[in-house]
């Protein structure tokens, strides 16, 4: 039912607003423009889109189209590996099935799919594209910004760069939208194949220009060695320590602050971390920070076996000069549906 409700809702919004091929035929300047933007001696595509429109089902795909209704090459499309052709988009298949917002005015979109509303992917895919244009002096150009969301770490990392609340266009409640110009930064290094496997190419250039820029901005409320991160606030239930609490007990008494990331302004996160010598937990979106720790502060990352081969925070380690350490889990207890991780007395001697 599902199926056949997609077609009919396709044919409708096809009625609407027209049906969408690829586009085979080299791009007319009126049409596309692409401009080339230096960042440490490389340069990086800007992408012009004259009175085209972007839809996202926030999801796996995003769809740049022109005004004659052509799939251009440089829309994003990802499946359960990673990066896939333009072939795999879903707008070719289901069409726009979302009314359509027209802005007046230049648009830069920062979506990504599904994978834009992580913080991960906030700090190394789509901040550092801000960095570049910023640097190439282009943020003037842009009235509009259209995001994964909006939240208060986006608001308060664009608001460094002058750009205001009221410029932010949320995807997740427009997915569908019109401007008189679109434009798009090529992915810094997101190219092709599996997400973990890309993350072990993000730039040294890009790190470095993300962590000068925003250790300008932190301050001295926190004093501690050691810093656990709690994760028990995570909405993803698959990656949690079983006996939580009991854990913390047993860390305080070895000298352990305890924080929950999402009580923390992302200011206060940066100077948290750059002011620890030590900090331990679970993998996840907000190790980002490491970037912000200052050279031989020791990370301990608590990884599960089957996931013990994931390199990001490991590859971000090492390029700020981290003292990295997988702690792996092989034991678990089922908890709430979900297999969650035993931390064994043997792990507390790590520190």
């Amino acid at each position: 039912m599902k199926f056949f409700y997609r077609i009919i809702l396709k044919n409708i919004f096809d009625i609407i607003y027209g049906k969408i091929s690829k586009f085979n035929e080299k791009y007319n300047k009126d049409i596309l423009n692409i401009t080339y933007l230096q960042f440490f001696n490389k340069n990086y595509k800007l992408y012009e889109l004259t009175q085209g429109r972007i839809f996202t089902d926030c999801n796996t795909n995003v769809a740049y189209i022109t005004k004659n209704n052509k799939l251009t090459n440089f829309s994003f499309q990802q499946n359960k590996i990673g990066l896939s052709s333009i072939d795999h988009n879903s707008v070719l298949k289901y069409g726009t099935p979302k009314i359509k917002k027209k802005l007046n005015g230049n648009v830069l979109s920062l979506v990504q799919g599904a994978s834009g509303n992580n913080y991960w992917h906030w700090l190394f895919d789509l901040l550092p594209k801000i960095e570049i244009l910023d640097i190439n002096k282009k943020i003037s150009l842009f009235d509009y910004y259209y995001i994964p969301k909006i939240n208060k770490y986006i608001i308060d990392t664009l608001k460094i760069y002058g750009i205001k609340e009221h410029q932010l266009i949320n995807s997740q409640e427009i997915k569908h939208i019109e401007a008189n110009k679109i434009f798009y930064l090529e992915n810094i290094y997101l190219k092709k194949g599996s997400f973990q496997k890309q993350f072990e190419n993000i730039p040294l250039n890009i790190v470095k220009a993300i962590r000068n820029k925003f250790l300008q901005f932190k301050n001295n409320k926190f004093n501690h060695k050691k810093v656990f991160i709690d994760r028990s606030d995570s909405k993803f239930i698959h990656y949690q320590l079983y006996n939580n609490e009991e854990i913390i007990k047993k860390l305080k008494k070895k000298g352990f602050a305890i924080y929950k990331l999402s009580t923390l302004s992302i200011l206060d996160q940066i100077s948290l971390f750059n002011s620890s010598k030590l900090i331990l937990g679970l993998h996840g979106a907000g190790f980002a920070n490491i970037i912000f720790c200052k050279k031989n502060t020791k990370i301990f990352e608590i990884l599960r076996k089957e996931e013990s081969k994931r390199n990001a925070i490991k590859t971000i380690s090492g390029l700020v000069g981290l003292k990295h350490k997988k702690i792996i889990i092989k034991k678990y207890k089922e908890f709430d549906g979900y297999n969650q991780l035993i931390f064994e007395k043997k792990y507390y001697d790590f520190f």
